[in-house]
């Protein structure tokens, strides 16, 4: 039975991933040349989360394929230098496939990575086959979305990133521009999926600002808190900014989420809830607070006269009260 399962391993290895490489390949190891096999041993089909993100790590492999849907609710970070085949005499290249095919290379069935983020650090990297659900953050030359979609924005850290990037028969669904400040990346909890990760991010522990892309509903208290600044950078104005929407490349909002819990409280100064809609009160425990181009469905409390004095409303709507409590 062992013997049996290294044999269907091997096969499915050789069939998978080498079909899926540059050139025809043989469905088996079985007279194939050294090389072919040694492309083997240098990739990784994984099938759990903790795999896949050592795989992708500079400790990783050339190709990384996955079998099933993975979530995460951790950015990913793609880095190191690797070669085609995993021969350091090949051209530099890595590849992300999510994805089964065919003896005629025709994709079979695709897969979804989610994550809030993934971070691409090694140059030449493909991502094929598959579906990826999140922001994509590039800081290297040579990315490739090749029969693939990427449901969220890819930022790129200099424009020559972007003038290096290709879209191959794939989709993007958000925007792909220029974004050169990476600290801004590093600070931020972006593209938020689920209650316990929103609830982190709005902490004292947590990010400088905070996105979701679905509504998110909670039977608890929120509690916004800690002192941050603008970008992530202690340089900057002291601010933090809670963002349930979407928008466009001109920074239209697209669509709107919704967050309900049976109340928020505000200790954060300078906080900003935008483009949203908060159903429940806000008690208000600190200077700025600031609802913009959003909705508060119901009553927003401030501990002092002072809180209130600083309170601002810039194309949003409280329905219920604004009042000292």
């Amino acid at each position: 039975m062992k013997k049996f399962f290294s044999l269907s391993l091997i096969f499915l290895l050789s069939f998978v991933v080498l079909t899926g490489c540059a050139g025809n390949q043989s469905a088996t190891t079985e007279g194939q040349p050294k090389e072919d096999v040694d492309a083997v041993t240098t990739a990784s089909i994984v099938s759990d989360e903790a795999a896949f993100t050592k795989a992708i790590s500079k400790d990783g492999t050339w190709i990384i394929a996955t079998l099933n849907d993975l979530t995460f609710d951790k950015e990913l970070v793609v880095e190191g230098t690797f070669h085609n085949k995993g021969k350091a005499s090949n051209d530099v290249y890595r590849k992300i496939a999510p994805y089964t095919q065919d003896e005629n290379h025709n994709i079979t069935e695709s897969f979804t990575i989610t994550a809030p983020k993934m971070i691409i650090k090694s140059p030449n990297t493909r991502f094929q086959g598959g579906i990826f659900v999140g922001d994509i953050y590039v800081e290297a030359n040579g990315f490739n979305v090749n029969k693939a979609t990427v449901k969220g924005n890819i930022y790129f850290a200099k424009d020559e990133y972007k003038k290096s990037f290709e879209v191959s028969n794939g989709e993007v669904t958000g925007v792909t521009e220029v974004k050169a400040d990476t600290d801004v990346v590093a600070a931020a909890s972006i593209n938020i999926t689920d209650e316990a990760v929103f609830k982190k991010s709005i902490s004292k522990d947590g990010k400088w600002i905070i996105a979701t892309l679905n509504d998110l509903t909670f039977d608890k208290e929120l509690v916004v808190e800690g002192t941050f600044h603008n970008k992530g950078k202690a340089s900057n104005d002291v601010y933090r900014k809670i963002a349930p929407y979407t928008q466009d490349e001109n920074h239209n909002i697209t669509e709107s989420f919704t967050i309900t819990a049976p109340k928020m409280i505000i200790k954060s100064p300078n906080t900003r809830f935008q483009g949203g809609i908060f159903v429940g009160d806000i008690y208000v425990e600190a200077n700025g607070f600031n609802v913009n181009k959003a909705t508060v469905k119901g009553n927003v409390y401030f501990a002092k006269d002072e809180y209130k004095k600083s309170f601002e409303i810039s194309n949003g709507k409280v329905t219920g009260v604004t009042e000292v409590k």
